[in-house]
Formats: structure tokens, sequence, C-alpha cells
């Protein structure tokens, strides 16, 4: 009972497969779904692809916006810092020119009264 169950099992799947033969009609119906699925994707790559392109574009806008801010930001402090301590700097200097010269001027004017009272002490041995 067995061996029969299984030769009439054999049989019918033999015979599933010989007239399971694709007709041209059928051909051309799945030539059909395979070209509209092509189409198909073939559209949504190219959406993807513009989507992709104009998120690309919107972020380089964004990158070129942050990267002349970070410049503008940079140079900001630049200024903000070096323009006070560069006038420091200048009135630093002045300031200790004018002391070297105040130093001078007392230098020569000790000097000078040096000369002066030599001349004195010179005119008094003189007369």
């Amino acid at each position: 009972m067995k061996m029969l169950y299984f030769t009439i099992t054999v049989f019918l799947c033999l015979c599933t497969v010989v007239a399971a033969e694709l007709s041209v009609g059928d051909l051309e119906k799945i030539r059909e779904i395979v070209k509209e699925s092509e189409v198909r994707l073939e559209k949504r790559i190219t959406d993807s692809h513009t989507q992709l392109d104009k998120r690309i574009t919107d972020q380089n806008k964004r990158f070129d916006f942050q990267g002349t801010l970070v410049i503008t930001l940079i140079g900001a402090v630049i200024a903000f810092v070096g323009i006070p301590l560069t006038i420091i700097a200048y009135q630093q200097n002045k300031r200790t020119q004018q002391d070297d010269n105040n130093n001078t001027i007392k230098a020569q004017a000790t000097e000078i009264q040096a000369l002066r009272e030599k001349i004195e002490t010179l005119e008094k041995s003189l007369n």
C-alpha cells in the first residue's frame, strides 16, 4: 500500500512539471511585469538620487555658512583682544620712553649741576 501511494505521488509530481510549461503569452506577461518593475525601480532610484543631491547641496550650504561664521568669530575675537593689547603695548612703550627720557634729563641735570659747581670752584680759585 505504501508503494502504491508513493508511486502515485511520484506520477502526480511528474505530471504537474510537464503541464507547467509556460506559453509565449505567459512569457510576454512576465516580461511586461519585469519591465514595469524596472521602470518603477529606476524612477525610485532617480527620485532618491535627486533627494540625495538636494540634501548634499543643503549640507554644503550649511557647512559654508558655518565655516564663514567660525572665521568671522575668530576674526572678531582677535580684533576684540588684539586691538586693546596693541594699544596697551603702545602706551607702555611710550611710558618707557618717557621714563628713559626723564632719567636722561635727570642725569644731565646732575651733570650740569656738577659742572656749575666745578666752574664756581674754579672761579673762586682764580679770584
